[in-house]
């Protein structure tokens, strides 16, 4: 032979060497097996011997005492006729109420928390907000046109701090018409 390959076969020298070293090692290992195992038996045997679990006794069940409901010939307290309301002489609720008669606009058909303020803008020296529904329907707001479901008058626009004023007519707790301000921000 002329050349000597470091190639046996299809694999190099180098492969072969880790293959043969592999194997001398497992050899070793194999030598160290202690295939009786006593000691290990030993102590699974004798390790909890002296040892007995504590198991926490069942806790008492008390029998169940029955409750009788005896105001079931009672009035409702959550009944709407209960609760009482401040009437005037012709019976009606007291407080500024609104106008029933009134024309309703637009904005008012889509509850508050559905419009998106969207910005303002001034014709001729009046101030009007830009206002945008879940739809995607923009529309023109001015001073006293009305917007939401509780009668909400808008009182004032400001262009600068980009705030409308709102007024709503709604019914407390007990049933007069009070009026509220709200202050809507403008969206950016």
């Amino acid at each position: 032979m002329l050349a000597t390959s470091n190639k046996i076969g299809v694999f190099s020298l180098h492969t072969f060497y880790k293959l043969a070293l592999g194997a001398f090692c497992l050899l070793l290992l194999q030598g160290c097996e202690d295939r009786s195992m006593s000691d290990l038996r030993e102590f699974v045997a004798t390790a909890y011997e002296n040892k007995k679990p504590e198991i926490e006794p069942l806790p008492e069940i008390e029998p169940f005492q029955a409750f009788e409901y005896s105001a079931s010939n009672s009035s409702d307290p959550f009944d709407f006729d209960n609760i009482s309301t401040e009437r005037d002489s012709d019976g009606q609720s007291t407080g500024k109420r609104p106008d029933a008669n009134r024309r309703r606009e637009a904005l008012e058909q889509v509850p508050l928390d559905a419009l998106k303020l969207v910005g303002t803008l001034t014709r001729k020296n009046v101030p009007w907000v830009i206002v945008q529904t879940n739809e995607g329907v923009a529309h023109l707001a001015k001073v006293g046109n009305y917007m939401g479901q509780n009668d909400g008058k808008i009182k004032s626009i400001d262009p600068d701090r980009q705030v409308v004023k709102l007024e709503e007519t709604v019914r407390d707790a007990g049933g007069r018409w009070v009026t509220r301000d709200l202050d809507i921000k403008i969206d950016k």
